[in-house]
């Protein structure tokens, strides 16, 4: 898996498809995001996963005043999706007692949440997050990811969060803040410091240090293409908290970090992207009609661009690099066979970096 360039994302909006799985790297859910940034000191709210309503019920009556009852999918907008069986609303709810949670826990399990990231089809709901409820103070937006141009690590915050960063972007783009983090020294406590002031809440600044702090310490330590925390709160006790957090693992460290990667729910995963990573092939499918096999990113770019160009609707993006051999060969070609919406195959293979008698 990888990360979708943006000459990919509007060549998929020019021909009206979605991108189902836009990323590069092992998305863990929310609740494995959690454990993760907990065991780096990171305070979440307490919580516990149900794969049945009869668990739900048994967590939920841990809870004095109820709890969140969260549908585990890798995609944002939960709390605005519906379930595809059934049109039920809203994939993240509050309950005020353990039966009100088994209930719900029934209404998404075993289901498929429709969200704005999932596609029409949606992710299957295996799992459900009951979570403590929170007096909420302030809700904060921050998250730690690569500046690629830059190439260095690079703290994102607001002081708006609980809402898409890409709404604030677009509506508030002053409220968006940048930090950059020198990767042989890591961040600096004056700019950590600076950040409480941004997000408003200076009375909290030695807890904002030492949250960041571990949030770098896990992001470098884990591999980590992207630490998000949306919404990061206070509570009306002054605690600094991540609230709902996402972790995405970069893959091309998988031989470091087998732990994080045995975590990965396949079942949230596009099949034919699931089959091309197990080959070593970099495939995105996007859901036009003509099939693309490439090797290189930039020229399987180029390839997709012109199909569009003279009206053509790219079925994917498939790059089989320069050192393919005849079994990932015969795996790409299966993999594009597969697809019921394929109605041609585009070959585009540069001689110069595959061998030719691979190909043939």
């Amino acid at each position: 898996m990888f990360n979708v360039s943006k000459r990919i994302a509007r060549v998929a909006q020019r021909n009206a498809t979605l991108l189902t799985t836009p990323n590069r790297g092992i998305k863990l859910h929310e609740y494995q995001a959690g454990s993760l940034l907990s065991s780096f000191n990171v305070s979440i709210p307490l919580g516990e996963v149900a794969k049945t309503a009869e668990e739900a019920v048994k967590i939920a009556s841990k809870f004095d005043n109820g709890c969140v009852v969260k549908s585990q999918i890798l995609g944002g907008g939960r709390g605005q999706g519906h379930i595809k069986e059934t049109g039920f609303q809203g994939g993240v709810k509050l309950v005020d007692t353990a039966e009100q949670a088994g209930k719900l826990a029934t209404e998404y399990l075993g289901k498929h949440l429709v969200t704005k990231q999932s596609g029409e089809e949606g992710l299957p709901v295996n799992f459900v997050y009951l979570v403590q409820k929170i007096n909420i103070d302030k809700e904060m937006y921050l998250s730690l990811t690569l500046d690629r141009a830059g190439g260095c690590p690079v703290f994102i915050y607001s002081p708006e969060g609980g809402m898409s960063i890409e709404d604030v972007a677009e509506e508030s783009p002053e409220k968006i803040f940048k930090l950059n983090v020198n990767p042989f020294t890591g961040p600096e406590v004056e700019d950590l410091m600076a950040a409480a002031d941004h997000l408003g809440i200076p009375g909290q600044r030695s807890q904002l240090v030492w949250l960041m702090k571990s949030l770098y310490d896990c992001f470098m330590a884990k591999d980590c293409d992207m630490i998000e925390i949306n919404p990061l709160i206070t509570t009306k006790d002054g605690v600094v908290m991540a609230a709902d957090s996402k972790v995405t693992i970069d893959s091309n460290a998988g031989f470091r970090q087998k732990e994080l990667v045995e975590m990965e729910d396949i079942t949230q995963v596009n099949a034919k992207e699931a089959h091309a990573a197990h080959y070593d092939l970099n495939y995105i499918h996007i859901g036009g009609n003509i099939g693309c096999l490439v090797n290189g990113a930039g020229l399987a770019m180029s390839t997709m661009d012109i199909i569009a160009l003279y009206g053509g609707t790219p079925a994917n993006f498939l790059d089989v690099g320069g050192s393919a051999d005849g079994d990932q060969m015969t795996e790409a070609i299966k993999i594009l066979n597969s697809d019921d919406e394929v109605k041609a195959i585009f070959v585009n293979i540069f001689g110069g970096i595959l061998k030719c008698d691979v190909l043939t």
